[in-house]
């Protein structure tokens, strides 16, 4: 039986908090949250994790002293774990092969759960072994919740909002795409991306990128989109490499709300790269058709993984200098030759591991402390960001630096 969330000892357990992403992203509690929040990190380390709250508790005395849980992946540990807190953040990757037991802990035990994983195929097997299980003990679980692929999924729902409060229509179309990207990679993003290919059969893989693969309704078929292609708002656009799982993760969401009607039943997300030229198009092309198909030879793993460790990523100084934009146009669903557009545009002035730390804190902070959500509304289980998205939420995630702004065209 889970155990109350009242008698928890915590709100908030960041796991995995001595790696690349998982301090960064309790440097994000540490900035914005409440200063009364209970959390503590966790990991298997304890000299890693003792360094790292006295740092956290010396540099900020006036919260809450952030506390020590020592855990590995043993089934005892993560029942552990999982009984002390309200919610849990996983920076614990590859997921495909360390994350099945830190879930089912969870789902289990009734305790709220945000990851930053993006591997489609290992997301597809929790949604569909593990979403009633967590549905029966109330446990809100949103997987995929960094830069895979939190962004597309509160853009789409922005966009879709947007043109219900300001036309009370659907959407059809919605193209959204990297309008801009200065950053590098770290060891765990690559490792991550070698592991799914390690670790899962073609089949598996065809199966979890089909569009409502997620989605617990199907759609139409949808139209083809070419590759790459010109759009009067949002300039030339090419092939990007996580239009893939960002898509499929959309969807969910699109077939959560209302099975589908509120976002529309012709409701078509399509996501690209900005280029500057038609050159620059084709470059990308070929290089995201590359980085597809490289990784499943077993010498391009072996010599990607000799090049960048895990736990290595981008330095501080690098970091400073980075900046994430994307941009997005819907049209109304209206059936007229020229359709109502709604725009938004995502920036975050900061490197996308930061940024994949900001939205998993503010996801749980939703989730935790606002009630007005709508995964609570639909009585928990496996969902996506876009059901914590409530107008607290977004000045949240503003004050932390990812900003949302949205205009009609």
């Amino acid at each position: 039986m889970a155990l109350p969330h009242a008698q928890r000892k915590y709100d908030l357990i960041v796991f995995g908090a001595s790696g690349y992403t998982g301090k960064l992203t309790a440097e994000q509690v540490l900035l914005h949250t409440p200063s009364s929040l209970r959390w503590a990190i966790a990991g298997r380390s304890p000299h890693k994790l003792e360094l790292l709250a006295s740092d956290f508790n010396r540099r900020f005395p006036d919260r809450v002293p952030a506390g020590i849980f020592i855990a590995d992946l043993d089934e005892d540990a993560l029942e552990k774990m999982a009984r002390a807190t309200r919610c849990l953040i996983s920076a614990v990757g590859p997921f495909i092969r360390y994350g099945t037991a830190v879930v089912e802990a969870c789902a289990i035990n009734g305790t709220h759960y945000v990851d930053s994983t993006g591997e489609i195929t290992w997301v597809k097997e929790i949604v569909d072994k593990y979403h009633k299980t967590a549905k029966v003990n109330g446990a809100i679980m949103i997987p995929q919740c960094g830069m895979e692929s939190a962004p597309a999924d509160l853009a789409a729902h922005t966009l879709v909002k947007t043109m219900r409060d300001n036309y009370n229509c659907p959407v059809g179309d919605v193209t959204f795409c990297l309008h801009e990207l200065k950053a590098g990679m770290s060891g765990g993003t690559l490792e991550s991306g070698m592991s799914l290919l390690e670790h899962s059969t073609l089949q598996e893989v065809v199966h979890a990128t089909r569009t409502y693969a997620l989605s617990p309704v199907k759609g139409y078929d949808l139209p083809f989109a070419w590759p790459m292609r010109k759009h009067p708002e949002l300039g030339i656009l090419t092939k990007w490499i996580q239009a893939v799982p960002d898509t499929v993760y959309v969807y969910r969401s699109w077939g959560t709300f209302d099975r589908g009607q509120y976002y529309g039943e012709n409701f078509n997300f399509m996501e690209y790269r900005r280029a500057s030229n038609w050159i620059s198009a084709v470059f990308w092309f070929l290089m995201m058709c590359s980085i597809t198909v490289l990784p499943i030879f077993a010498p391009f793993r072996w010599l990607a993984r000799k090049l960048i460790q895990p736990g290595e990523g981008p330095t501080e100084e690098q970091m400073e200098k980075y900046r994430i934009e994307y941009r997005g146009v819907a049209e109304a669903d209206d059936d007229t030759e020229n359709p109502k557009k709604v725009f938004v545009r995502l920036t975050y002035e900061k490197d996308p591991y930061t940024c994949t730390g900001a939205l998993m804190v503010q996801v749980a902070m939703s989730i935790l402390f606002d009630e007005d959500i709508e995964a609570k509304k639909l009585g928990c289980g496996m969902l996506t960001a876009a059901t914590v998205a409530t107008q607290e939420f977004y000045r949240n995630l503003d004050r932390a630096g990812f900003h949302i702004e949205t205009k009609l065209l």
